[in-house]
């Protein structure tokens, strides 16, 4: 009993352990969806930022250390992370009971189609944001000259991403998601994305070697040393309790089997003649 009590008292103290390490992150982004929070980890990831997750209601918390926080949003921030949230057309005209005039019925189309034609437009590789304007001139009355319809688009893309040859094909997408507007009539707008300066690693926060095949920041290395020194004693101490639970429970088997036969050990059985 003794030995079982020590070894919980060891997985419990460890548990904690692990539990103040990884409390040490605190949160970056919340309520995301787990696709954007999926993305934003592979990139905070690849460029050797640590970084976890959890789900918090029906969102996603992307968490981080507390010294990587300014690398992480400057690393997300030239990445285009956190994609901004965009209205789609059904939410833009999902029924509500109010009857809307048809000025504004007709702002919330071109407003929603622009939404649309961006948000296609987000997903080429590269693009850290798009965004699209559409002019959709209204019927011109009896005697008016027509006027063309026309859409602005504006693109910010990574510095080491060159789409000037996708123009064209940028120009004949936008002009097929919008009726009744002309290929030359599409405006496009490419602009680098400036990278965001982060100040180098400090010396305490250089990484280090402890073991082989795993480093980590010369800043954490004496709290990484504290854990795992409290981590074995806790080990060691359990170890010890198991022993010595296990000595007891040799020492108490002979009593017990004295105490069923009723026969003293070393005394000699007379088989009757």
């Amino acid at each position: 009993m003794r030995g079982r009590q020590t070894a919980r008292a060891a997985t419990g103290l460890a548990l904690g352990a692990l539990l103040l390490l990884a409390g040490c992150k605190t949160d970056l982004y919340t309520n995301l969806t787990e696709y954007e929070a999926n993305q934003m980890l592979a990139v905070m990831m690849a460029n050797g930022i640590s970084a976890d997750k959890q789900a918090i209601g029906e969102g996603f918390t992307v968490l981080v250390e507390k010294d990587d926080m300014l690398r992480a949003i400057a690393l997300l921030n030239d990445k285009g992370f956190p994609r901004n949230t965009r209205t789609s057309i059904g939410q833009v005209f999902q029924k509500s009971g109010i009857i809307s005039s048809p000025f504004e019925e007709r702002v919330r189309y071109i407003y929603a189609l622009g939404e649309e034609v961006a948000q296609t437009l987000s997903q080429i590789d590269g693009v850290v944001s798009a965004r699209v304007h559409v002019v959709l001139p209204e019927e011109p009355q009896l005697g008016q000259p027509v006027r063309p319809s026309s859409a602005a688009v504006f693109i910010k893309h990574e510095p080491n991403v060159d789409l000037e040859f996708f123009v064209p094909q940028i120009r004949r997408l936008v002009s097929s998601a919008i009726e009744g507007l002309d290929y030359a009539a599409v405006t496009v707008v490419l602009t680098e994305a400036a990278p965001t300066e982060v100040q180098p690693l400090q010396v305490d926060e250089r990484m280090v070697e402890i073991l082989p095949g795993l480093s980590i920041r010369q800043a954490d290395a004496g709290r990484f040393w504290t854990i795992a020194y409290g981590i074995l004693g806790v080990g060691g101490l359990a170890l010890a309790g198991c022993v010595a639970g296990f000595v007891y429970y040799l020492r108490k088997r002979p009593r017990r089997a004295r105490a069923k036969t009723g026969v003293e050990p070393g005394t000699a059985l007379l088989e009757p003649s």
